[in-house]
């Protein structure tokens, strides 16, 4: 693998840093006259699904790979730099998902985990982006899942169910929004959309520029409104991406989509832009913690590029957080005096591939020759370097044939399985496989970062980011919902899943 090189290299991408400095010029000299305070460019980004165990082993696998700390840390170290801790429940669970964490930040109001922008009773609630298009900002998503996906969505969107991607892409249109960058192509194409309905001629028919390459994005100039759809449902995880010489070339990275946005709305007067590294949320999810590290250095490269543009850019506020918890990933002490702890962690950067595409490996061995002890151990030893020892390979060919059922349902499935034993090889054990209740962290930096201080509740984001363009909105609210535990019925599938 060459990816600490390749991909992480200050100086690598398809859309240089420099390559920003004629756009975010245009503005330069207004950016220089404000004197109020407040912004002019708004970037908010979103590493989702980021535990803190997440961004500890992150910024220590950095130092392995980069020979340098994340750019997310460094922003603790500036003299500007304004942070906080979020608490990120939903209307109806301490434990939020995507949908109702955007739709907090974009609206202001909680809303019932799975649904965007919508109250239970039905009643739709305004997007920030509506708000902001009122006031003549130009505004973009860039996103490493499909563009219609919960987090982007919750900007912009309404839905009762975050599932509702074909109508999301529709609103996407009827509200002009200036960028959206990411996977998804299928919600978009006639063959694939349930009502047949050809939205990329639509978009054409509106005036976008319709991109489904890198070197489409490379090209498309400075001007109009870009919809880039690059993978036909979510892109690539990083440690694929780069051991793939035609992913590499067709998929942009998360850098490079965040600089090509920044490239187009630089030359705006005001924009918001939001920028979700989404896959970590995924990797997370599937307890793969290669993948894991590698998208959340893609994020921190995206992360970079946004802070060089408000290098360039004075009057640019920064926010950067995260929407999550997920499965409390974290680096434990191993062996005697936790000295295996970091040789360990180290074997990380000899896995080759995802657990998702192990996975694919796996079902093409178990027709043929079948999935024995030997084979897993096989397997296992070619896309991730570990070496299982007998008894763990057979203990997990035991587990595939279901005569060892786990401990714990929460880690009942593959790649839950799969992320527990190579925990015994690179050190990152698992809480579980799905979201938690962890306050999350958030930092800014810019003008207007001052507000995003302390201890804040999720919907206090839309009301700031409002403040800051001098706009006065609140959407209806309701009480927190009851919380119960599960029903007899609910407790025995979980045992029984």
């Amino acid at each position: 693998m060459k990816l600490s090189r390749r991909r992480f290299a200050a100086s690598t991408g398809l859309f240089t840093l420099s390559g920003l400095t004629g756009a975010s010029a245009v503005h330069a000299a207004d950016a220089g006259l404000r004197s109020d305070g407040t912004p002019g460019r708004i970037i908010h980004l979103v590493s989702d699904g980021m535990s803190a165990g997440t961004f500890s082993c992150a910024d220590q696998f950095s130092w392995l790979v980069r020979k340098r700390p994340l750019a997310w840390t460094t922003l603790y170290e500036r003299a500007d730099a304004v942070a906080a801790l979020v608490n990120m429940r939903s209307l109806n669970s301490s434990v939020t998902d995507s949908a109702a964490a955007a739709s907090s930040w974009g609206s202001g109001s909680r809303v019932r985990n799975g649904s965007v922008n919508v109250l239970p009773d039905g009643r739709e609630l305004k997007p920030l982006y509506d708000l902001f298009g009122d006031k003549d900002w130009a505004r973009g998503l860039v996103t490493t899942t499909e563009i219609t996906h919960a987090t982007p969505a919750g900007f912009a969107a309404n839905a009762l169910d975050r599932g509702s991607a074909e109508l999301i892409a529709t609103q996407y249109l009827d509200r002009g929004i200036e960028v959206l960058l990411g996977g998804g192509e299928q919600f978009f194409d006639p063959a694939s959309r349930a009502d047949k309905r050809d939205l990329k001629a639509d978009y054409r028919a509106k005036g976008y520029r319709v991109m489904s390459s890198r070197s489409e994005l490379e090209s498309a100039p400075a001007s109009g409104r870009w919809l880039g759809t690059f993978t036909r449902s979510h892109l690539p995880y990083s440690i694929d991406h780069e051991a793939d010489e035609g992913l590499r070339k067709a998929v942009p990275t998360l850098a490079e989509m965040t600089r090509a946005a920044l490239r187009r709305l630089g030359g705006e007067r005001h924009f918001i832009l939001q920028v979700e590294g989404g896959r970590v949320d995924h990797a997370a999810h599937g307890s793969d913690a290669a993948a894991l590290m590698w998208d959340q250095l893609a994020f921190d490269d995206a992360l970079a590029a946004c802070l060089e543009f408000q290098r360039q850019t004075p009057d640019t506020l920064v926010v950067v957080t995260t929407d999550h918890g997920n499965s409390n990933p974290g680096l434990n002490g191993m062996g005697s005096g936790y000295a295996s702890s970091v040789p360990l962690f180290a074997s990380i950067k000899q896995v080759k591939k995802s657990l998702t595409l192990l996975q694919k490996d796996f079902s093409r061995a178990a027709d043929s020759p079948g999935l024995t002890p030997q084979v897993v151990k096989s397997l296992v030893l070619e896309g991730t370097g570990c070496e299982l020892t007998a008894s763990q390979a057979e203990g997990f060919a035991r587990y595939l044939e279901g005569q060892q059922p786990p401990l714990y349902a929460m880690m009942n499935g593959w790649s839950a399985q799969m992320g527990q034993l190579l925990a015994n090889h690179l050190g990152i054990g698992w809480s579980g496989t799905a979201h938690t209740s962890d306050y999350v962290p958030l930092v800014a930096v810019g003008r207007g970062a001052e507000r995003f201080r302390g201890f804040l509740q999720n919907t206090d984001l839309f009301h700031h980011y409002l403040a800051l363009v001098r706009v006065d909105y609140r959407n209806p609210e309701l009480p927190l919902m009851a919380e119960s535990g599960p029903s007899a019925a609910e407790a025995e599938g979980w045992l029984l899943a």
